[in-house]
C-alpha cells in the first residue's frame, strides 16, 4: 500500500474542533428550518391559488348564465318596439313633407 493512504474502518477516529462541529449542527438546523418554512409557504400559496380559481370559476359561471330580470327584458323589448315606431313615423313624416314641397 502506498505511503500516506490509510484505510477507514469501524475503529478509525476523526478529530474535529468543537467550534466547527457546533457550526455544522447550527447550519444544518437553520437549513432544515428554512426548507420547511419555504415548503409551508409554497403549500399555502398553492392552496390560496386553488381557492381563488374556484371563486373565479363560480363567478364565470354566474356571468355566463346571467339573465336580466323579466321586467328589464320587457322594458328592453318595449324600447326596441318604440324605436321601430319612431323610425316608421320619421319615414311617414319625411314622405308627407316631401309631398308639400
Amino acid at each position: 500500500m502506498p505511503k500516506g493512504i490509510t484505510r477507514l474502518n469501524e475503529g478509525s477516529e476523526i478529530t474535529i474542533p468543537l467550534r466547527n462541529l457546533v457550526s455544522m449542527i447550527a447550519f444544518t438546523a437553520v437549513s432544515v428550518w428554512v426548507y420547511f418554512g419555504l415548503t409551508e409557504r409554497i403549500s399555502f400559496l398553492e392552496h390560496e391559488q386553488e381557492m381563488m380559481m374556484v371563486e373565479i370559476e363560480e363567478n364565470d359561471d354566474w356571468i355566463d348564465d346571467f339573465q336580466p330580470p323579466k321586467e328589464v327584458q320587457n322594458t328592453v323589448r318595449r324600447v326596441q318596439e318604440l324605436e321601430i315606431e319612431v323610425e316608421k313615423m320619421k319615414i311617414v313624416l319625411g314622405n308627407a313633407i316631401g309631398r308639400w314641397k
